[in-house]
This record gives C-alpha cells, sequence and structure tokens, in this order.
C-alpha cells in the first residue's frame, strides 16, 4: 500500500478541474431542480464523476489530493441534490434520507480512520461505494425524469419503479460499503 501524499499543486490537473466543474454544474442545476435545465444540469454535472475519474486514470494524473477532493465533491453534490429534491417533492424523503444517512456515515468513517491511521496510507473508496454511489445517481436521475412525466402515468409508474429498485440496489450495495468503512478497509491506491 503507498503512503498518502497530499499535494496541493495536484488540484491544478485536468481531473480536478473537471471534478470542480461538474460540481458548479450540480450546484446550478439544483437550484432551477424543478426545470428540465436544472435536471439535465446535474445529470451532466453527475456525469462528470465518471469522467474526472477516467482522465485521472487514463492520463495518469491520480493523486490524493485529486481524490480528496472528488470524494468531497461527490458527497456535497448529493447533499446539494438531496435538499433540491426534497424542497421541490421530486424524490421520495425516506430515498432521500437512506441516501444521505450513508453518505454521511461513510464520509464521517473515511476522515476518522483518514486522520486515525499511523501509516497514513493512502485510501481509496471501496469498489462498493462506487457501485453504491452509482445506483443513488441511477435512482435520484430516475426520480427527476419521473418528475417531467406525470401527465403519462404509466411512464410515470415505470420510471419511478426504477428509481426504486435502483434505490434498494444502492442500499444493499451501500450498506456493504459502509461496513467497509466503519472498519477502515479502503481499496488501495
Amino acid at each position: 500500500m503507498r503512503q498518502r501524499s497530499v499535494h496541493p499543486r495536484d488540484l491544478l490537473q485536468l481531473p480536478t478541474v473537471i471534478t470542480a466543474g461538474s460540481f458548479g454544474l450540480v450546484c446550478d442545476g439544483s437550484n432551477r431542480i424543478d426545470t428540465t435545465r436544472g435536471k439535465v444540469e446535474v445529470a451532466v454535472g453527475r456525469f462528470g464523476d465518471v469522467v474526472d475519474g477516467y482522465v485521472a486514470r487514463k492520463y495518469d494524473m491520480v493523486s490524493d489530493a485529486g481524490a480528496i477532493a472528488d470524494a468531497t465533491s461527490d458527497k456535497l453534490g448529493m447533499a446539494v441534490i438531496g435538499r433540491a429534491l426534497w424542497k421541490h417533492d421530486i424524490a421520495p424523503k425516506p430515498v432521500l434520507l437512506g441516501i444521505a444517512a450513508r453518505n454521511l456515515m461513510n464520509a464521517g468513517a473515511t476522515l476518522y480512520n483518514g486522520l486515525h491511521d499511523p501509516e497514513k496510507q493512502a485510501i481509496r473508496p471501496p469498489k462498493e461505494g462506487k457501485y453504491a454511489m452509482a445506483a443513488d445517481n441511477i435512482s435520484l436521475g430516475a426520480f427527476m425524469v419521473a418528475d417531467t412525466l406525470k401527465e403519462k402515468p404509466t411512464a410515470y409508474k415505470i420510471v419511478r419503479g426504477i428509481g426504486y429498485t435502483a434505490a434498494i440496489i444502492g442500499t444493499i450495495v451501500g450498506l456493504k460499503a459502509t461496513k467497509r468503512y466503519l472498519q477502515g478497509e479502503f481499496d488501495t491506491a
């Protein structure tokens, strides 16, 4: 396992610029989540989370500072989206509460274990954490799409069903990730 090495200069690389831009889109879109434009901005912003990691790996720009920025952006982005969906009653509140609880617990466990690691090892989220985040994004995206389909009852029900299914999958996989976060079992850098 590699020792943690956080350098502020690593934040000036392309993957972190993508992370920041994606977070900005999420924030801007969340301010108008009740519009199609807002929903599209949020979706593009969340897709940026896939792009930043791909670019970092493809062009050998992976860094601990970038990983911290990415994880922070992910958690804050989900909080911003969740708040907007709650405010406009677009997604079911139990789904939003479950996602928020898991994200808070995982972030807290990561912070705690990171600060208390005597070897200061570089840490990355476990694969289950990435899969849970993907399922959460699909779930919230489905609820946003369903919100635009209220005039089409059959499509509305189907898409909301996808949202609930993804939320259940995210919860199951997310609980496995939470167990690993709490035990300090992270993937290696």
